[in-house]
């Protein structure tokens, strides 16, 4: 999904990059990337575990090697003294911070090092790894200033208000707006309109979100039981295209204007799906932008 390529392999780009990623995962940089002899580190970061009673700092190496023009895999040639360098800046953790991935040699060469007691600890973040994360709501601003071209495909998830809005399926409870990233077409929305000839279909009862399956059809179920029917269901990996988003939002209006009647349960479901699509839908706010907004909202408007 996401070029690594669009770092530069110049300018310390690709360090600069793991700077930024690991302050937003939540480690503490302790000593940034800078330029000349780092004998051996990029940078030492902390991380606060923790515990019942006390707080621990644990001090991680970080080793950041950007090979994604190449693809090869970071091997042992290419870290060469794992132990001595940690030794010499008395961290207890390696992390790797790679653009591709970790070789067979170089990952049996830190478990043995961390069975033996030698190191504590140690972590990869590979470049499927970073990926996720990248797609997860927070890392969007970092995702828009180092790929910017990534961004124009994969559109991350990112907050219209001031939480994260899941759309969770009403059987299982898995989040398949943040399943969209992994999967497509396996989620969708239905709508319950009464079985009636009176009504028809001019109300809408209630609306539940799905997987595909097992889960919508013990949602059907449900409604079977109370002698109602589910018909007018969506794919939620089609909503969340542009183009079929606003048709689905003019179709709403339309509906509105037309007489169809929502139920309050329905039309509160109907505006928090409305909220939560939006968030991969629309784009990143600026700064400027998120300022106006709350300016905005405190004025009222």
């Amino acid at each position: 999904m996401i070029d690594f390529k669009e770092i530069s392999y110049e300018n310390d780009d690709w360090e600069l990059f793991a700077r930024d990623f690991l302050s937003e995962a939540g480690f503490a940089i302790e000593s940034p990337p800078d330029r000349g002899p780092d004998q051996g580190k990029d940078m030492l970061v902390l991380e606060t575990l923790t515990g019942k009673i006390h707080n621990y700092t644990f001090r991680w190496l970080v080793s950041c090697k950007h090979f994604a023009k190449s693809r090869k895999s970071v091997s042992e040639k290419d870290e060469m003294n794992i132990l001595e360098r940690m030794q010499t800046f008395n961290t207890e953790g390696f992390l790797g911070f790679y653009s591709t991935i970790v070789s067979s040699g170089l990952n049996g060469r830190l478990r043995e090092l961390r069975k033996s007691g030698k190191i504590k600890d140690y972590q990869i973040f590979d470049h499927k790894h970073i990926e996720d994360y990248l797609l997860r709501l927070g890392f969007s601003r970092i995702f828009m200033r180092y790929f910017p071209e990534s961004v124009k495909r994969v559109r991350p998830l990112h907050k219209m208000v001031n939480e994260y809005i899941p759309v969770n399926c009403d059987v299982c409870g898995k989040d398949l707006l943040e399943a969209l990233y992994r999967e497509n077409y396996k989620g969708l929305i239905a709508y319950v309109y009464p079985n009636d000839e009176e009504s028809g279909s001019t109300s809408i009862e209630n609306i539940y979100c799905a997987c595909k399956g097992n889960c919508d059809k013990e949602m059907q179920n449900r409604y079977r039981k109370d002698s109602r029917s589910t018909t007018g269901w969506k794919d939620l990996s089609d909503l969340v295209i542009p183009a079929d988003f606003l048709r689905w939002i003019m179709a709403t209006l339309n509906q509105l204007r037309e007489g169809v009647k929502y139920t309050d349960v329905a039309f509160e479901k109907e505006k928090r799906l409305i909220m939560a699509l939006s968030q991969k839908v629309f784009r990143e706010m600026t700064e400027l932008e998120r300022e106006r907004v709350r300016e905005l909202i405190s004025c009222g408007f």
